[in-house]
């Protein structure tokens, strides 16, 4: 049987969060919080906070972010082929190989990242 928790990973694995654009995640975090939480806010730069037994004398922090690597297109050739920019600092080398969806408009493509 699945478990709340186990859907709740799941869900989050599947939301698309790239560096800039992490709203899909962040309002997984909202929907699953939002059965137990005394207080669920979101601050000005997006940031989720999540407060249970907030009046409590010893508090406890638990911080993670909810971006991932991505790439942005930044042009598509008459074939068809993707010209991409990574969205953040890290080495877009390292994925040479790797399958990726592409969120459209009119929804997830799968692909493959080539040279």
């Amino acid at each position: 049987m699945e478990t709340a928790a186990h859907e709740f990973l799941k869900a989050m694995l599947m939301a698309p969060s790239p560096s800039g654009y992490e709203q899909p995640a962040q309002a997984v975090v909202r929907d699953y919080v939002g059965a137990f939480a005394d207080t669920v806010k979101t601050d000005l730069h997006g940031n989720v906070i999540v407060g249970v037994n907030v009046a409590a004398p010893v508090r406890v922090l638990l911080a993670g972010h909810c971006d991932q690597i991505g790439l942005v297109v930044t042009h598509i050739d008459e074939k068809g082929f993707l010209y991409t920019k990574p969205i953040g600092g890290w080495d877009p080398q390292q994925l040479i190989g790797q399958r990726m969806t592409i969120w459209s408009r009119s929804g997830p493509i799968a692909a493959v990242i080539a040279r």
